[in-house]
């Protein structure tokens, strides 16, 4: 098979792979990118080229299977994902939650595109298919490959849309680096442990975050519950502080509860964790007690997605807030 102990180099979009015209390069001009030592080693696939503020979960979940049937079924010995830096976080952490396989799955991307002067195309293209080929990053899980490191994706967060040190690892040193001038990947250290869920169903399509805000009202919460709120298969809420929220959202969340529709409560921080240290209206506190689950340390991009895999995992009640809870 084409695929078979090669690392295969998954086209999901982002600048990396891109010209400042929109284009996508072409195979040649991608090899053209990798060292020759390394050529023979790859092979490119290409998935949805389309913006990443068009993908779903579930489609996310369908790249997710592709990857899967690369290693699975064809033998690959190594997968790389390329991808918007708005979606690199994201999209990487809801892989890693499910991925159960040995050999590496490596998400990267760049700020700038492929022809810019200031493009990464080259080097992070390079520096992810190293690591898949070196055999140190066999069995941790999904990675991130960024900024001459490699790094897991619960400990990545965006923090700029222009800066090429726009995106952060936090709070934990990188896995690896890549030594110069080889390049070669140097292994540092295990990422922490991962529970790996297995899903039954597809991706929950509608869970969307509700934040709160300085002098916020309940006009937004009213409004989703206004429409078919039936429809939700739940809610991520992120809160200020500790996790609170205007003391008119509290029996609009109530609502919400009586109707079994799952809500979580995040804090809004990226490095935020739910506390309940007060009790008063709105209060972290009090939404707990009234049964909404916490996210603990999750940020609310985390919050959504790992409640959409908990969903399709048919968890509910205390399974589920214990998955939440990285339990």
């Amino acid at each position: 098979m084409e695929n078979r102990d090669k690392v295969v180099v998954l086209l999901a979009g982002g600048r990396i792979v891109q010209n400042q015209d929109d284009r996508e390069l072409t195979d040649e001009e991608l090899y053209a990118l990798l060292p020759e030592d390394v050529r023979e080693h790859v092979v490119f696939q290409r998935w949805s080229f389309q913006p990443v503020s068009n993908y779903t979960l579930r489609m996310c979940g369908e790249l997710i299977n592709m990857v899967t049937s690369f290693i699975h079924d064809e033998g690959a010995r190594g997968v790389v994902v390329t991808c918007g830096l708005q979606a690199l976080s994201e999209l990487s952490y809801l892989a890693d939650l499910v991925w159960d396989l040995n050999p590496p799955l490596i998400f990267t991307g760049s700020i700038f595109n492929a022809d810019s002067p200031n493009s990464e195309s080259r080097l992070r293209l390079s520096q992810s298919v190293r690591a898949a080929l070196s055999g140190a990053c066999i069995g941790k899980g999904v990675l991130i490959c960024i900024q001459d490191a490699i790094y897991a994706p619960a400990d990545v967060l965006r923090i700029s849309n222009f800066n090429r040190a726009g995106l952060l690892a936090f709070p934990e040193s990188p896995l690896g680096v890549f030594s110069q001038p080889s390049g070669n990947y140097i292994s540092l250290r295990f990422p922490r442990h991962r529970y790996i869920q297995k899903v039954v169903q597809p991706l929950a399509r509608n869970i969307p975050i509700l934040t709160a805000s300085l002098g916020d009202n309940d006009l937004m919460l009213r409004a989703l519950l206004d429409k078919k709120f039936e429809e939700l298969d739940g809610l991520v809420v992120s809160g200020l502080g500790d996790g609170d929220v205007p003391s008119s959202w509290v029996p609009l969340l109530r609502k919400l509860i009586r109707s079994e529709i799952p809500i979580v409560l995040a804090a809004r921080y990226p490095d935020g964790i739910v506390q309940a240290t007060e009790n008063y209206e709105g209060s972290a506190a009090q939404l707990l007690e009234m049964g909404i689950i916490s996210a603990g340390m999750l940020s609310p991009y985390q919050a959504r997605i790992r409640l959409a895999v908990g969903l399709a995992a048919n968890l509910k009640g205390e399974e589920l807030a214990k998955y939440m809870q990285g339990k």
